[in-house]
């Protein structure tokens, strides 16, 4: 297999403020390609300040393995997860960004969707959620609004130690109003 892959910058539709008061309006990403003859998988991952875990260390930790990762030889993609998995023990994200690019590159190979590789239908997807970055009461119940974030998701995360439980009781009570 050949790998590639970039650095890049995710830009946020909307500032987002989490709890410590830092506000991020991107999401350092590293995306990951597997290529063998004419198909390529992409796969990415984020960098996680609070789990130490950086774009360039992702990056580092790929240049210093380079030669394994592209030696495997892909007859199943949860063997290759297995290999990786003790190839980067301290870095679960490029595992993970890995592991899509595999699974990506293994679909496409096969001709197949993956949730069909994975014996399941497009009807019963995992339950997902959005979250919500901190702001006024008004300006998230907007952006839950502009969304039509219920449904489809069915869980709205959002966190922080300034929401009384008036103030969750009237986000709760008004996003039921939306919809």
């Amino acid at each position: 297999m050949q790998l590639n892959y970039k650095f890049i910058a995710l830009p946020f539709e909307y500032p987002f403020t989490i709890s410590n008061g830092r506000t991020k309006t991107h999401q350092p990403s590293l995306v990951v390609s597997l290529s063998l003859g004419n198909f390529t998988g992409f796969g990415e991952a984020p960098a996680i300040v609070y789990y130490d875990i950086t774009v360039e260390k992702m990056i580092e930790d790929l240049e210093s393995k380079r030669a394994m990762v592209e030696k495997f030889a892909l007859t199943d993609p949860a063997r290759y997860w297995h290999y990786l998995h003790h190839l980067f023990p301290h870095n679960p994200f490029l595992v993970s960004a890995l592991d899509m690019a595999c699974w990506d590159l293994y679909g496409k190979m096969k001709g197949q969707p993956l949730y069909a590789l994975w014996n399941t239908t497009w009807q019963n997807t995992p339950v997902t959620d959005y979250t919500i970055g901190i702001d006024t009461i008004p300006k998230m119940l907007e952006k839950m609004k502009e969304h039509s974030i219920l449904p489809p998701f069915q869980t709205v995360l959002v966190t922080g130690p300034f929401l009384s439980r008036n103030d969750t009781d009237l986000i709760l009570e008004r996003a039921d109003a939306l919809g």
